[in-house]
């Protein structure tokens, strides 16, 4: 990501119970989360957010910024910045 944006969603595919690993750099501090697995990490300039894990739930999910709405404890979305295609053996 560069200035809060990617150019356009990626779309990475991988096989069920494949081993992930998905790397995600971005020019300021961003909170990520990947829907489906519920996996929260950080991207910090020079520490790009580091998502490991088995691929054991099939489908397609989306790669977004968490946002804090003011004066609220949830929190939103931004657009997609990639999406999980997780195919079938």
């Amino acid at each position: 990501m560069k200035d809060g944006k990617t150019a356009k969603p990626q779309t990475f595919r991988t096989k069920r119970n494949d081993e992930v690993t998905l790397r995600v750099a971005s020019d300021r501090k961003i909170s990520l989360h990947l829907h489906g697995y519920d996996i929260e990490r950080t991207a910090e300039p020079d520490k790009p957010a580091v998502f490991r894990f088995t691929a054991n739930i099939t489908g397609r999910f989306s790669m977004e910024e968490h946002t804090a709405e003011a004066g609220k404890k949830a929190h939103g979305h931004a657009p997609a910045i990639l999406y999980l295609e997780v195919m079938p053996k």
